[in-house]
């Protein structure tokens, strides 16, 4: 029988096997490779995914700022108060510079609480700046079939003014309710001069009336005022108070606190303290003010909820649309 002989191989051959299976060893781990599940394990991508789920819309920045084209912008209107405010939206949102925010208000705007809510309730504006409706215009509203949509973006105050040389400083909510039914009728009888009291009103409707009805007399029925002492504006009646003639001196009235301290100044008056406490920005703004109130952004229930209006709306209550709401004289909300 012949013997076999081993098989021998050269050295080429070998090295041509070694480097055979270190090529297919290289391309299985190359697959493994490209083939990997794609997950990112990074520490700033892993808080991400745990703190903005796919399934939940981020919540937008509160400082972003909000800009509009003059096709996009509301129709809006404002009190006579809230009127320097209304500019100052259209300065931050349409970019106007003074000139051509004060051309906006002058004509877009004007300025009678009562004409302003009429305005919406018929639907030639679609937003407002306000104190809130009386009982009056919500029934006017209700036979229109209107709803209103009410959102606090501010405070302000209500503040009553005497002349600055009468020696009271300071009244209680009472004495004031007093004051309006005809029960007081002397300011002796509060710590003043013995002279009879001059109350100044306002007509009904207004902003400022229906504050007083509301916040001042709450169901209490004022004292009917003499046509002379019916005023249909805030800067007559802050006029009136502020002569020292025509029973000016002996005058009380009532205003918005905003409009009396910047809007419409005048020296010769003074803010009263109400239950000891004075009006100031700080009272206001803490609440601790008695008549501090909430100034409104009022629509329609109907306007649509992705319209104009509405991001205008959201964004006042923004810490970007707080600073304007500031610019224009009131304090943010708390």
């Amino acid at each position: 029988m012949e013997e076999k002989k081993p098989i021998k191989l050269s050295l080429t051959s070998f090295i041509m096997i070694i480097i055979i299976i270190i090529l297919i060893m290289g391309g299985i781990i190359y697959y493994l490779l490209i083939n990997k599940p794609n997950v990112d394990v990074s520490p700033t991508n892993t808080q991400n995914e745990i703190e903005t789920p796919k399934n939940v819309t981020p919540t937008p920045e509160v400082s972003k700022k909000l800009t509009m084209t003059e096709e996009e912008f509301p129709k809006v209107d404002g009190a006579t108060a809230m009127l320097p405010m209304v500019g100052e939206i259209t300065k931050a949102v349409l970019g106007y510079n003074d000139e051509q925010s004060q051309k906006y208000l002058d004509e877009n705007t004007q300025g009678k609480s009562a004409k302003v809510y009429s305005s919406l309730i018929k639907k030639e504006k679609d937003l407002i700046f306000v104190s809130e409706p009386s009982d009056d215009i919500l029934k006017q509203a209700k036979e229109a079939n209107v709803e209103f949509d009410m959102t606090g973006i501010g405070r302000d105050g209500f503040v009553f003014i005497v002349n600055k040389d009468n020696p009271v400083n300071s009244l209680t909510i009472e004495q004031i309710r007093k004051i309006y039914t005809g029960e007081i009728t002397n300011w002796k009888q509060v710590g003043g001069n013995d002279e009879d009291i001059v109350a100044f009103q306002r007509e009904q409707n207004s902003g400022s009336q229906n504050l007083m009805e509301k916040m001042v007399m709450k169901g209490t029925k004022m004292k009917d005022a003499p046509s002379g002492l019916m005023i249909a504006s805030m800067e007559g009646l802050i006029d009136s108070v502020s002569k020292n003639y025509d029973g000016g001196k002996s005058s009380i009235g009532y205003s918005i606190y905003l409009y009396a301290k910047e809007q419409y100044v005048k020296d010769n008056i003074k803010f009263l303290s109400i239950d000891g406490v004075y009006p100031s920005d700080e009272t206001i703004a803490d609440g601790s003010y008695p008549l501090s109130k909430i100034v409104y952004a009022i629509t329609r229930k109907d306007v649509p909820q992705d319209s104009s209006v509405r991001t205008l709306i959201d964004w006042l209550l923004t810490d970007e649309g707080q600073k304007i709401v500031v610019a224009g004289g009131y304090s943010k909300l708390k």
